[in-house]
C-alpha cells in the first residue's frame, strides 16, 4: 500500500445556484467530499438572477463553515441570448436584476470576492496547470468567455464536465426547455458552442444519461438524520426540502430538481469517472435562431451514404466524452457517504 497522501482533485463550481436547488446541494457534494478540493464558486446565471445566486452560494458557505472558499460572480445575461416571453414563462430568471432582499436562511455578511469568474477561473488554471477541472452546472457563458480571453485554458485545464444538452440520437434524448433543447445549452447556445468547439478535454453529461437519476424518500431521510459529522447538512434538507416529500399541497413539477440528482452526475463524475459509460462523439449547438435554438446535435465520426467521405468534414467540430448510461447506485453512495459520514 502507498504511504503517499491522499491528493484531492482541485474543481471549481461554475453553477447556476439557487437555495437548495440541485446546483445548491451538488454544491455541497464538492464542498463536503474528501476527494474534491473546491478552490471557488463562480455563479452564472441561469436558475435565477446573478445577485441571487451570489447570494445563497456565500449563505451555504456561512452556514457549513467553509467562509475561505471564494464565491466570484460572472456574468448576469448570455452572450446572444434575449429574454423572450416564453423565457418569462418558463424556469429561470436569468437576466432580470432582481434585487436581492431575502433568501430563506437570511442574507449573508459574507461578501464576495471582487475578481470576475473567468479571471478566478483563468488564474486557477495558471496557477494549478493540468490540474483543475472545471463542474459546469449551468450555462457555459463564464467558461466560453475563459476560452476567448485566454485561448491557453483549453490545454492548461485538466477536464471540463458539463451538465447540458441532450443527444437524440442516444436513449432518453428530448430535451427540457424546448422539445429539442436542455436548459443550460439553451439559455446560451453561442457560449456551448465556443466550449464544445474549443478542444479542451471534455466529459458531457446530458439529460440522457441525468434522467436515470431519482431521488427517494430513503436518501432524504439518511441525509435529514445525519447529525454526528455534518448537523447543519442535515438540518438543511429537513428544514428546506421535507416538505417536497410531506406536504401534498406542494407543487411536484415546480419541485422536479430536487427529485434528480442531475448536478450531483458532474460531481460524481470528478471522483470517480468510472461510474460512467462513455462514448467519444462530435457535439455541436444549434445556434441558428428558430425552434431548434440551442439543440445539440451528437454524432460519431465514420464512413456513411457512399462510403467515399469520412463525416464529419473539417467544420470545427471537436470530438468530447458524452456520458450515456451510468451507475446510479454507485453514484448515490459516494453523495450519501460525503454529506453524512
Amino acid at each position: 500500500m502507498s504511504d503517499l497522501p491522499h491528493q484531492s482533485r482541485k474543481v471549481i463550481m461554475d453553477c447556476d445556484i439557487g437555495w437548495m436547488n440541485d446546483d445548491c446541494t451538488a454544491t455541497m457534494f464538492a464542498l463536503l467530499s474528501p476527494d474534491l478540493d473546491l478552490l471557488g464558486i463562480t455563479p452564472v446565471m441561469g436558475n435565477f438572477d446573478l445577485d441571487h445566486e451570489v447570494a445563497c452560494a456565500l449563505r451555504l458557505l456561512e452556514l457549513l463553515g467553509r467562509t475561505e472558499v471564494p464565491v466570484c460572480a460572472g456574468f448576469d445575461r448570455p452572450l446572444i441570448h434575449e429574454r423572450s416571453s416564453y423565457a418569462d414563462q418558463v424556469w429561470g430568471k436569468w437576466g432580470t436584476l432582481q434585487p436581492v432582499e431575502s433568501i430563506p436562511p437570511g442574507l449573508p455578511t459574507l461578501q464576495r470576492d471582487p475578481r470576475h469568474a473567468v479571471d478566478f477561473i483563468i488564474e486557477c488554471v495558471q496557477k494549478y496547470p493540468n490540474e483543475v477541472t472545471i463542474l459546469a452546472t449551468g450555462p457555459l457563458t463564464n467558461v466560453a468567455v475563459a476560452i476567448r480571453k485566454y485561448p491557453q485554458l483549453v490545454e492548461q485545464v485538466g477536464e471540463i464536465i458539463i451538465m447540458g444538452g441532450n443527444i437524440p440520437g442516444l436513449p432518453r434524448g428530448h430535451g427540457n426547455i424546448t422539445p429539442m433543447a436542455e436548459f443550460n445549452i439553451w439559455v446560451d447556445p453561442e457560449a456551448a458552442r465556443i466550449v464544445l468547439r474549443s478542444g479542451a478535454p471534455i466529459t458531457l453529461l446530458p439529460l440522457n444519461v441525468c434522467r436515470l437519476t431519482h431521488f427517494d424518500r430513503a436518501y432524504f431521510d439518511r441525509l435529514a438524520s445525519a447529525e454526528s459529522k455534518h448537523p447543519e447538512v442535515a438540518r438543511l434538507f429537513r428544514d428546506y426540502l421535507l416538505i417536497h416529500f410531506e406536504n401534498p399541497e406542494v407543487d411536484r413539477k415546480n419541485a422536479r430538481l430536487f427529485y434528480g440528482l442531475y448536478d450531483h452526475c458532474v460531481v460524481g463524475c470528478a471522483i470517480n469517472p468510472d461510474l460512467y459509460t462513455v462514448t467519444e462523439m462530435h457535439v455541436d449547438v444549434n445556434i441558428v435562431q428558430g425552434a431548434f435554438y440551442g439543440a445539440t446535435h451528437g454524432y460519431q465520426r465514420g464512413t456513411y451514404s457512399s462510403g467515399a467521405y469520412q463525416f464529419p468534414l473539417d467544420d470545427g467540430c471537436r470530438p468530447i466524452k458524452v456520458a450515456h448510461e451510468m451507475d446510479f447506485e454507485g453514484l448515490v453512495d459516494i453523495y450519501l457517504r460525503a454529506l453524512t459520514e
